[in-house]
């Protein structure tokens, strides 16, 4: 290209506009990975607070059980405790009054002593006949209460005589050997006995017929020596 002096001039590439490096198309890859960084770490982010979340989930239901566990044991041991208690209670109850009862048999014995006491055969008109009546009619009534009584705290007597001789209810305080009979046979009550709530609270003293040894009426002392003699001639 000339000039208008003739003088050749050299001309130099112009860019065009559409050339010219355009800022904003070469930042948005830059911003792309930028936010896709940020997604991504706003991701992780979250997954851990929800694994945090779950772990918390998992050690509140493991306290959880374990409260339970804790309580349930308490609950037993409570329960049980309660059962011990009302079982000594009850054990308690039952030895205190069974002591009671026991001595209280010694009063039983008297007045049943004393009702057996005959009345004296005199006419009603003598001075003191009636007198005696009306004290053995107070004792039999005392009487009466006091079996009443025994009866509502479940203290029975046993009923011993003429049965057979039990050594867990009775005991013997004579024997007598009686022929006819196979076992030992209560003969004679001496003390009465009783249970308390269905366990010996006093045994029956008594006397018992044994059975008889077979052979006993045929040996004598003289037969024996007799024997004896001729043995050492």
């Amino acid at each position: 290209m000339t000039d208008d002096q003739g003088d050749v001039v050299e001309i130099s590439y112009v860019p065009d506009n559409d050339d010219e490096p355009d800022d904003e198309v070469s930042e948005e890859p830059k911003t792309k990975r930028v936010s896709h960084k940020k997604k991504t770490a706003a991701v992780k982010k979250i997954q851990k607070r929800i694994k945090d979340l779950e772990e918390s989930v998992e050690s509140i239901t493991r306290e959880k059980d374990e409260f339970k566990d804790k309580y349930l044991r308490s609950l037993a041991e409570v329960d049980n405790f309660r059962k011990r208690i009302q079982k000594e209670k009850e054990d308690y109850r039952k030895y205190v009054l069974g002591e009671f009862l026991l001595n209280l048999l010694d009063v039983y014995d008297n007045f049943e002593r004393a009702l057996k006491v005959k009345t004296p055969s005199e006419p009603p008109d003598e001075p003191g006949v009636n007198d005696v009546r009306s004290i053995l009619s107070g004792v039999e009534m005392i009487y009466k209460q006091l079996t009443d009584l025994f009866k509502k705290n479940k203290v029975e007597e046993i009923d011993a005589l003429g049965k057979t001789f039990d050594p867990n209810i009775h005991q013997a305080l004579s024997k007598e050997e009686r022929e006819g009979i196979t076992e030992p046979v209560v003969l004679e009550v001496y003390q009465k006995g009783f249970l308390y709530n269905g366990k010996l609270l006093r045994p029956t003293l008594a006397k018992v017929a044994v059975p008889k040894e077979p052979g006993e009426e045929n040996e004598s002392p003289g037969e024996t020596g007799e024997e004896d003699s001729n043995v050492d001639e």
